[in-house]
């Protein structure tokens, strides 16, 4: 019973999908087995509109731009920020007050980093009217940055939830079509095969694609984010520090002109 649900028997095995009987002493592994069957398991026309359907009901979900920032994000999601330099939020703040206190707020600048972001508020800082302003500014600037970079993150995330369903509903379609049109039992076997492959391209881009990267985007968005957090409050305390609020000046005539009757 055990031998033959196995496929093993005293003096060969019967090989999968296939049936054939082949003898203990052929040579032939499991690995040449399953490359040799490994083409039942990929359709390119049926895994395209698989993985067609599921990106564009994730772009209906996350936004008109989140496709594109999706894929561009990938060249980045498998490495940290700043695992080269080593940076940090601790050595940005310190750096930044060596170089304000050695060459003035003008000499921000000239200060380096591996996040544009940081870049941008640096030189804001230089050419800020006033404090207020630049804290405004800086808000707007660290909200619109950290959506960006959700926005890709979101997008995988969504994709990876919605690919088992676009799979699920493939198959329940392919079965409604071959009960619909009395297919002849004997050629069921194959015909139930290609339609249960939609499930099985489903799971795939969710579990083995689209969930792993959406992993990574989120823990590089959230360096970030943390990083980005702390160098924008030390640059607002530089910047009540350095820059005066100048409140408007409303000009007022000390002596009013009279009218002439």
């Amino acid at each position: 019973m055990h031998a033959v649900c196995f496929g093993f028997c005293q003096t060969g095995k019967i090989l999968p999908l296939t049936g054939k009987f082949l003898p203990v002493n052929s040579g032939l592994g499991i690995m040449d087995i399953l490359l040799t069957n490994i083409w039942r398991f990929f359709d390119p026309i049926l895994f395209g509109v698989v993985l067609g359907c599921v990106l564009a009901m994730a772009w209906v979900q996350s936004g008109r731009h989140s496709i594109v920032r999706a894929f561009a994000a990938l060249a980045n999601c498998g490495r940290n920020p700043f695992e080269e330099s080593g940076e940090n939020a601790t050595y940005m703040c310190r750096r930044i007050d060596f170089t304000l206190r050695e060459q003035g707020l003008v000499g921000l600048e000239n200060v380096r980093s591996q996040d544009p972001f940081v870049l941008r508020i640096l030189g804001y800082l230089v050419n800020a009217k006033d404090s207020k302003d630049f804290e405004e500014w800086v808000r707007l600037e660290e909200h619109s940055v950290a959506t960006k970079e959700n926005m890709s993150a979101r997008f995988w995330f969504s994709a990876a939830e919605i690919a088992p369903a676009i799979g699920l509903i493939g198959t329940i379609t392919g079965l409604i079509q071959l009960f619909a049109t009395g297919i002849d039992p004997l050629k069921m076997g194959p015909a139930m095969s290609f339609t249960l492959l939609t499930s099985l391209y489903g799971l795939f881009i969710s579990h083995i694609v689209a969930f792993p990267i959406h992993v990574r985007l989120n823990t590089r968005a959230e360096i970030l984010s943390a990083y980005r957090a702390k160098v924008v409050e030390h640059a607002i305390e530089i910047a009540n520090h350095e820059l005066s609020a100048v409140a408007p000046v409303h000009f007022v005539p000390a002596n009013p002109a009279k009218k002439v009757a």
